[in-house]
């Protein structure tokens, strides 16, 4: 079912795209409803999934590099494999399904350049994988925000299963290493 927002609904997610923090009764008066509808709007907005109250992580203060990478992943059970894999990834800031040759595409970062390079050369190891483009990018201009996979209790393996102490980018300082495991040297 496709849900279809109303005038009131904008009111209030616009509100709330100002500032989050608001109280239902800033919301009500920004948006010029009251306070029962607009607990009754929101719940039903957070209900449906239309809206989550979500941290987003400025990677631009950060200094963190971007780049855009479209993979063609050969066959339906190895996309969706890897699809849950990079969905746990903490580099990727956003997976998509274009309907191009690349049939999965993603936005990802590393804290340096090497870093980054590095992370999009371990893409090619998967099975049945091949980059079909990468660009390398500034930070994003807009969103200056993104929602990302956290890791505050470190683990000895990357949420893909590698060690980065294993690997010959980690050992020669070209890679940072991944954000979830104790092994990482960078901020996060």
């Amino acid at each position: 079912m496709v849900y279809k927002l109303n005038k009131t609904d904008l009111k209030i997610i616009y509100s709330l795209k100002n500032d989050v923090r608001q109280t239902i009764t800033q919301i009500a008066e920004t948006a010029g409803i009251s306070r029962p509808t607009v607990i009754h709007r929101l719940n039903r907005l957070i209900h449906e999934g239309i809206i989550r109250f979500d941290v987003g992580v400025n990677i631009k203060r950060l200094g963190f590099h971007v780049a855009c990478v479209g993979l063609e992943v050969k066959g339906i059970e190895h996309k969706r494999a890897l699809e849950e894999k990079l969905s746990k990834c903490p580099r990727i800031l956003m997976l998509t399904c274009p309907s191009e040759k690349a049939n999965l595409s993603m936005y990802l970062f590393g804290e340096d350049i090497e870093t980054l390079r590095s992370v999009i050369e371990r893409l090619r190891e998967f099975s049945n994988t091949e980059i079909v483009y990468m660009f390398h990018s500034e930070p994003p201009i807009y969103p200056k925000a993104f929602s990302m996979n956290l890791y505050p209790k470190k683990s000895s393996r990357a949420p893909c299963g590698r060690k980065c102490e294993e690997c010959y980018n980690y050992q020669h300082n070209l890679c940072v290493g991944c954000p979830a495991v104790k092994a990482y040297k960078g901020q996060l």
